[in-house]
């Protein structure tokens, strides 16, 4: 019986010699005057049964190839990964923590309720339900709605009572109020749009309201995007209410959100299949705790381990023989259980974020670990086509960079222009010619941009962040 899967191998038929087998053995049976040219109804019988074959043989041959993450594509590649313990990322969406408020004395907003933020227009629904007392709630907002001079106003917070003497013209009503509550104790921060009040557990505000200011109570709510994808949510973006809800007046994010990402693709699944099978051979090193946090924690995008292996603490705070992990995206209770069950034994965590989880005895176990600090990548491309290939447009283009970033920038990565070039063709696209490509780093998506072609520093805590609104395309005339 002929062998077919070798030790170097397999050994697929041609076309021609699957045509030549099929004349020989019909010759063998009907004698070697037997007609097989290819003008001949014979010949032309061979020829169809060589073709159908030969597609049996490229089946063999794809499903041998399915078995190799190298060559391996869609679900094939799924299987072949999961050999490994590794699976496929599955496309999140953004989610944010926002402060729901009310007017209200009490409200509960329920579960389902949608926020939007403004920018795209991008719908967020309500997580659990939220219920709101302003009585005890974890924020209050002040808003002054025309206080009028020498009028006294008393704010009795559950921190002690507050007068506010109105009779100094030229002087915010809300400043002098935001230094009275810190001089009682309380907590206060001047916005744009009022003042914000909040305590070290809770805070509350009871017996009469005074007129002219509106009085907004505040809970934490827990939002996610409508739809998955690379989408964001800075601070402040997420402030408007798209539909009516009983008790709910305002909503805003003091946090920027964690951002979506979009399936994983083939290439970046075949690169973290090979990076994590070599990583996770060991255990309690920092290379396989960085795989561990980004191959098994939904949401991360980022992940850095740095250990201090002296005994002092080094030039970072970190103290003897500990370690930091600084991540970006999924929760705080994922990324605590993934480092408590991956870590060297005896040795401490570090960061400024700390959670406690249950170990597998029923026990606290009290783990740290830092969130890793965006720094916001803006992409100037000027490009020419390529008129030899089809050209999917610039949202594809938009959409290659932003994969390109996302498998490139882990935590401490610096911006290397030159690199980029990679996102511009095959296999992430296709079309694209000749390109000049220029990069700006910015601390917030506010901040005007200013496009070079220098490498741009990253520092050991922070990481670069793409995302498709901060791609400028150019088409070269």
């Amino acid at each position: 019986m002929a062998q077919f899967v070798t030790e170097t191998g397999f050994a697929r038929k041609t076309l021609q010699e699957i045509r030549a087998d099929l004349e020989a053995r019909l010759k063998q049976v009907f004698g070697p005057s037997f007609e097989t040219s290819v003008d001949s109804p014979n010949g032309q019988l061979v020829g169809a049964l060589s073709m159908a074959l030969s597609n049996v043989w490229e089946l063999a041959q794809e499903v041998y190839d399915s078995r190799d993450p190298a060559q391996a594509t869609g679900v094939s590649l799924d299987f072949a990964a999961a050999i490994n313990s590794i699976f496929r990322k599955e496309a999140t969406a953004c989610a944010v923590t926002a402060v729901l408020y009310t007017l209200d004395a009490s409200a509960t907003i329920p579960a389902g309720s949608r926020a939007m933020r403004t920018r795209g227009s991008l719908l967020f629904t309500l997580d659990r339900a939220v219920t709101i007392s302003r009585a005890a709630c974890k924020y209050l907002f002040i808003v002054d709605d025309g206080s009028e001079l020498n009028t006294e106003y008393v704010f009795h917070f559950t921190f002690g009572d507050v007068t506010l003497e109105n009779t100094l013209p030229g002087v915010s009503n809300l400043q002098k109020l935001h230094t009275l509550i810190w001089a009682a104790g309380g907590y206060a921060e001047l916005r744009d749009d009022g003042l914000l009040v909040w305590g070290d557990t809770s805070v509350g505000i009871t017996g009469t309201l005074p007129d002219d200011f509106e009085i907004y109570a505040g809970a934490e709510g827990d939002f996610t995007a409508v739809t998955t994808g690379p989408q964001t949510c800075e601070i402040g973006e997420l402030d408007n209410i798209p539909t009516t809800v009983q008790g709910w007046d305002m909503v805003r994010n003091y946090v920027a959100g964690v951002p979506g990402t979009s399936i994983e693709t083939d290439a970046e699944l075949r690169i973290r299949r090979a990076q994590a099978a070599r990583a996770i051979k060991t255990t309690g090193t920092d290379p396989a705790l960085e795989a561990h946090l980004r191959n098994d924690v939904r949401g991360v995008v980022a992940a850095r381990v740095i250990s201090n292996r002296t005994m002092v603490t080094d030039s970072d705070g970190r103290p003897p023989k500990s370690f930091e992990a600084l991540v970006s995206g999924g929760t705080d209770e994922d990324v605590a259980q993934c480092i408590w069950k991956n870590q060297a034994s005896g040795i401490e965590s570090y960061g400024n974020h700390s959670v406690e989880i249950t170990d597998d005895n029923g026990d606290g176990q009290l783990i740290s670990f830092s969130r890793a600090q965006a720094r916001f990548l803006w992409v100037r491309v000027v490009y020419h086509l390529y008129s030899e290939e089809q050209f999917p447009g610039e949202d594809s283009l938009r959409a290659s960079l932003v994969e390109w970033a996302n498998q490139e920038y882990n935590v401490g990565r610096d911006v290397i222009p030159d690199r980029i070039y990679s996102a511009l063709y095959p296999p992430y696209i296709n079309g694209v010619g000749q390109a000049t490509i220029t990069v700006a780093v910015t601390s917030s998506e506010n901040e005007t941009p200013l496009f070079g072609d220098s490498v741009i520093p990253i520092g050991p805590s922070q990481f670069a962040s793409l995302v498709a609104d901060r791609v400028v395309l150019v088409p070269a005339v």
